[in-house]
């Protein structure tokens, strides 16, 4: 049995943060449950324009699950040119 060596460590924790990023970007459509009070305008401006509590919720998540991916890309882009 091969040994986990520090590039293989790399590519798979990549691939961790990755797939946490996929759960986290996904997670608003994959809810079955809603919460009245996302729906609750936290915001709006003279001429109409909004902010609804789920989309300030969204955003984070999307931020969250970007910082993810490009985390993860990190770690397998590293374990890559370790390797060779």
């Amino acid at each position: 049995m091969e040994k986990i060596t520090i590039p293989i460590f790399l590519t798979l924790l990549g691939l961790l943060f990755n797939t946490t990023a996929s759960v986290i970007m996904l997670y608003s459509y994959l809810r079955i449950i809603r919460n009245v009070d996302d729906d609750f305008i936290v915001k709006m401006d003279k001429d109409g324009n909004y902010t609804q509590k789920k989309h300030i919720k969204d955003k984070k998540n999307g931020i969250l699950g970007l910082a993810l991916y490009v985390i993860g890309f990190i770690f397998q882009f590293i374990g890559i040119l370790i390797k060779l």
